[in-house]
């Protein structure tokens, strides 16, 4: 098995797609409520090469034997001097925005390669902390992120509304 990390080219923007799908479909079965099926590209081409032109992101794709089988997009971010909000620092750090491995490469070591690219990055640019978020029913997700370092800094709650409920 031939494998390497590589930042993605626009000519990927198919391969993605295909990884982007399989994704997609896992957080439609497991969130209805945010996410649904669709036969439509999983990301359009333009939204895709703005991610590739932006310099203040990078998407790596995994390669096993020529095919794309993976990859990571990971993104700088700043929050500025928040007058209004003096306790709040103002920072640079990287947020992983997506990472995907093909189904059938899963639980060989390429989810770890593009992140140490995604981490390396991040590095290289002088930032200090990189986050992500991850979906509870994401157990083996979550698995890779612990082992990775990776720990809770907040946890986000939600609960379903209806006209019955009063709390």
């Amino acid at each position: 098995m031939d494998s390497s990390v590589r930042l993605a080219e626009s000519a990927d923007h198919r391969a993605a797609c295909r990884l982007y799908a399989e994704a997609d479909a896992l957080h439609s079965r497991e969130r209805p409520d945010r996410f649904r099926p669709t036969d439509r590209p999983a990301r359009s081409r333009r939204l895709f090469d703005a991610h590739l032109a932006d310099p203040e992101q990078a998407l790596f794709v995994a390669e096993v034997d020529g095919d794309v089988v993976g990859l990571v997009r990971v993104q700088a971010l700043e929050r500025l001097e928040v007058p209004d909000v003096p306790a709040l620092t103002p920072r640079r750090y990287a947020m992983v925005q997506e990472l995907v491995v093909a189904r059938t490469h899963q639980r060989r070591g390429i989810a770890t390669r593009l992140m140490t690219e995604a981490h390396r990055w991040a590095r290289d640019r002088g930032l200090t902390q990189i986050g992500l978020s991850v979906y509870d029913f994401d157990q083996p997700a979550l698995r890779l992120y612990q082992k990775l370092g990776y720990a809770p800094d907040s946890h986000r709650l939600s609960t379903t509304l209806d006209s019955t409920t009063d709390h």
